[in-house]
């Protein structure tokens, strides 16, 4: 006994020094992990390791666009639309970002093509010529000799049939913004939009430069409702969705932090009336939040908003440990080293089963989940062990039962009980019929789209922006890979060729390209041979009709446009879609899609994969992922319920049904009214059946394990209701993905809870 008191001092005396660690090191690091704490949506998904190139092309995409802002502000009049813009970027000079220069980026690079310009055609004029008449040609160069302006305000003598011009100008089709009295303007709906393009000086998920952003805008969107009325603003950009997010969940960690923990002081407190278990509840849950946050920052670089809002909800669970002891200490004047010896296996099985179901949170592709589980896992263990350590200390010899709980024990010991009998076994029929019904109706829905969604204002803006400047979507691509850019350049071009007929008959819009900016050099010595073809003869006449110098007619050793000159292309569009060398022997570049309609236009497109040009739909290839997860997690469930009577044999021996039933059938009936309420059932769903598994044993052992069922029972009580209180909280979250987590766990719990009574030891 006194050995036993000595070891057990001693570890409460090294676990206290731990925390008093974990704790100052936490204070130290406050600002660090601050830091470190991520926004991004996008984090919480997985992450796709099948090749190199398309992981350079996924980084590639949000190095672009994730520092960048866009606002449209339009009204009905382009003088109007000017001086809002103007105001809007007078408001926004001292924010923490530059304004990039699109009207000089929107004037197309003519000095720089110029070298190049016998190689470069669009593609009507490759059609024209390859059609036309040398009378049509004649006719043609001579009616633009004429014109007072050519095209792109070239000299006729350096480009007589208009074909540079043209094709400058067909890059114009990139973008619907022409410049107009020094803004970037577009026409859409009847209303004339002036574009103002950002970029941010730091990262879109820095906390405090979002929140200078959003006050700086929320200024000057109040600014400009004053001055223009009539102005409507449109704002995209990751940084806005991270900022809503961030907010977002700042505050539901609050609601279901302070609502958990409220409702876990109030029903302590109410039930057994004392300070000094108040003290351990709270101990225990300060212990168990500093060692998970201890953890999770210490296994992860950095760590998503989202896991503290979970974290918030594990309150309920922590505080099971320090209420099971609760119940044991009513009317107990047993000594505390024997009742500590007998309580210690319920402890420790009760502490196995959650964390094994936690740990199931690690087996998913998403990273944000991962942290979840590290997260749960370490802060139920630091609050057992805090539990385990300092009960002694800080709970008296005995508590009294109060009336209030020693009536709520008394009607909890009367509730009914399995028996085999004619009235049981029917209402086992009903409740077998009603899962079935249930079972049938339940569908599934692995979509990525229904469990992570940003704010429905920014997401809507978002859209409009993209249609009104005709962006391309970033979630649908062809990755066209060679072993050298030449080759990258020639697939791209037999890739849009396939592409046009989509476009002319409407499936999508258009596309991006950096072949549309760069040719490949045999496309630019298809066009010069097709000059020389078709226009050596034509050119000689022009210069005996024009009197112009022989030499004029004779075609120059202009050099080609090679990708190694086009690394340094002036513009943004297409030098953004290059990735170059992205591993030894290997080049890659992206073909970006505009428009995209329908499912069937996407199977259409993934047809057009061939050797070297893989089509990638992100949404699709992540919701498979969750299909095949969704799959695996089922059977784990199925492992789990085979195993779990192999694993509690050994102590429950035929008692083990007891442990089982009441967890299966929650876990069968939640699917069920899940079906009946037309909720779909998918990766989290499981997830929240094997977390409800772990509790609902929970419950079960703390009857089986002990035989004074009045305090047991409200013990599972309490359990239940605190860890009801947490995950109902959570279940109002507008994070979809919790939202499913919260609502199916609830359900299970609380099912559990209302069946574990019926299946107790008489």
């Amino acid at each position: 006994m006194k050995s036993h008191t000595r070891r057990h001092c001693l570890l409460a005396f090294f676990w206290l020094l731990l925390l008093l660690f974990i704790a100052g090191f936490l204070a130290l690091q406050r600002t660090a992990y601050s830091d470190r704490v991520d926004t991004d949506l996008l984090a919480l998904l997985p992450r796709d390791g099948r090749h190199p190139a398309l992981e350079a092309a996924l980084k590639a995409l949000s190095a672009k666009g994730e520092r960048q802002l866009a606002f449209l502000v339009s009204t009905t009049d382009a003088a109007r639309t000017r001086q809002a813009a103007q105001m809007l970027r007078s408001a926004l000079a001292d924010a923490e970002m530059t304004e990039e220069n699109e009207v000089a980026a929107a004037a197309f690079p003519i000095d720089f093509y110029f070298p190049y310009r016998q190689g470069l055609m669009s593609e009507a004029d490759r059609e024209w010529l390859s059609l036309a008449t040398p009378e049509e040609a004649q006719s043609r160069a001579l009616a633009l000799a004429y014109t007072p302006f050519a095209a792109g305000g070239i000299h006729w003598l350096s480009d007589p049939f208009g074909f540079f011009g043209n094709w400058l100008q067909s890059l114009g089709e990139a973008t619907p913004l022409r410049p107009s009295g020094g803004e970037l303007m577009v026409e859409h709906e009847g209303r004339i939009h002036a574009a103002l393009i950002y970029t941010l000086s730091g990262s879109a998920f820095d906390r405090d430069l979002q929140e200078t952003l959003m006050a700086r805008l929320d200024a000057a969107q109040q600014a400009l409702r004053q001055a223009f009325p009539e102005a409507r603003l449109l704002r995209a950009g990751v940084a806005l969705h991270a900022a809503a997010a961030a907010r977002q969940a700042e505050e539901e960690m609050r609601l279901i932090g302070l609502g958990s923990l409220f409702a876990c002081f109030l029903l302590v407190g109410l039930i057994f009336q004392s300070a000094r278990a108040l003290k351990l509840i709270f101990i225990s849950l300060v212990s168990g939040t500093l060692v998970a946050i201890f953890c999770v920052f210490s296994l992860f670089d950095r760590v998503h908003i989202i896991t503290m809002v979970f974290g918030a909800s594990l309150i309920g669970v922590a505080a099971d440990y320090a209420i099971l002891v609760f119940a044991q200490h009513l009317g107990n004047t047993e000594p505390s080293g024997e009742r500590f010896r007998r309580l210690l296996p319920t402890l420790c099985m009760v502490l196995i089963a959650p964390a094994l179901a936690y740990l199931a949170l690690a087996l998913t592709p998403f990273p944000g989940l991962k942290q979840m589980a590290v997260f749960a896992v370490c802060g139920i263990f630091g609050a057992w062990m805090s539990v385990v350590c300092f009960y002694p200390y800080l709970l008296p010899q005995t508590l009294p039962l109060p009336g209030n709980a020693y009536g709520m024990a008394r009607l909890l010991d009367r509730w009914p009980r399995w028996k085999n009998t004619p009235k049981a076994r029917g209402m086992a029929l009903v409740l077998a019929v009603f899962v079935t019904g249930g079972l049938a109706q339940l569908r599934t829905n692995d979509d990525i789209r229904s469990l992570f969604t940003g704010n429905p204002g920014l997401m809507a803006e978002q859209g409009e922006v993209s249609a009104i400047l005709k962006l391309p979507s970033p979630a649908q691509m062809f990755l066209v890979t060679a072993e050298n850019a030449e080759d990258v350049l020639r697939k791209e071009e037999a890739l849009i060729a396939r592409l046009r007929p989509l476009m002319a008959a409407g499936q999508i819009d258009g596309f991006e390209a950096s072949s549309r900016w760069l040719p490949s050099e045999a496309r630019q010595e298809e066009n010069r041979a097709g000059q020389r073809k078709k226009l050596a003869a034509t050119r000689k006449a022009i210069a005996r009709e024009m009197e112009l110098p022989e030499s004029w007619a004779e075609e120059t050793d202009a050099p080609f446009l090679t990708p190694k000159a086009g690394l340094n292309l002036p513009f943004r569009q297409g030098a953004a879609l290059w990735l170059g060398e992205t591993e030894p022997g290997k080049h890659a570049s992206m073909v970006l899609l505009k428009g995209l309609r329908g499912q069937e236009t996407a199977g259409t497109l993934s047809g057009l994969a061939v050797e070297g040009v893989t089509w990638i739909d992100q949404t699709r290839d992540i919701s498979d992922q969750m299909q095949r997860y969704r799959q695996t997690l089922t059977r784990t469930l199925f492992a789990a319920c085979l195993l779990l009577p192999l694993l509690l044999y050994p102590f429950f021996r035929r008692e083990v049904w007891r442990l089982l039933t009441p967890a299966l059938l929650a876990g069968l009936t939640t699917l069920a009214i899940m079906g009946y309420l037309g909720i779909p059932a998918q990766m989290l769903s499981i997830l929240a059946l094997l977390l409800t598994l772990g509790m609902g044993v929970d419950y079960a052992i703390f009857l089986a394990a002990r035989r004074t069922h009045a305090h047991t029972l409200l013990a599972t009580t309490l359990a239940a209701t605190l860890t009801l209180a947490s995950f109902g909280l959570l279940s109002l979250s507008a994070t979809p993905a919790l939202y499913a987590l919260g609502l199916t766990t609830t359900l299970g719990v609380t099912l559990s809870w209302l069946l574990t009574p019926i299946f107790r030891r008489g």
